[in-house]
């Protein structure tokens, strides 16, 4: 059942509680900044303390070696990585290309596959034209 947001008005002094589900554990629980639960934001918070830890003492580590070490999916680990939690510093962290998946240490696509966007990009608006009202067209 998803609920999405609801807001709860409680008598007469309109107190308005906004719930959601979790997308961590998918628990009810009161909006907040974190957008997740408590329990998952304290989860979330041991896993990147140990993370932190594992680093400081190992700083060559790569993503796979410290989700071993420290029982932290790995998953995690990239969110961590992506959300500059973990620093980018430590040079043999890296995560897959949201397009081929391949390993890369910044932005969301790799080198070639930023390049590809970049080319067929250039081709679609080639083939726009466009007219005096600001409305593209497709040049044939």
């Amino acid at each position: 059942m998803d609920i999405g947001l609801f807001t709860y008005s409680q008598g007469k002094i309109g107190m308005n509680l906004k719930v959601d589900h979790c997308p961590g554990c998918g628990s009810i629980y009161q909006k907040n900044f974190r957008n997740m639960c408590s329990t998952c934001s304290m989860k979330m918070d041991r896993d990147l303390a140990d993370c932190i830890d594992h680093l400081w003492k190992f700083p060559n580590v790569t993503t796979d070696e410290l989700s071993e070490a420290t029982q932290i999916s790995v998953t995690s680990i990239y969110k961590f990585i992506k959300e500059g939690k973990i620093a980018k510093t430590y040079g043999r962290l890296t995560y897959p290309c949201e397009c081929c998946g391949v390993s890369i240490r910044s932005n969301r696509l790799c080198g070639d596959c930023s390049q590809t966007f970049k080319e067929a990009a250039k081709q679609i608006k080639a083939t726009l034209i466009r007219t005096p009202a600001n409305v593209y067209n497709i040049n044939k």
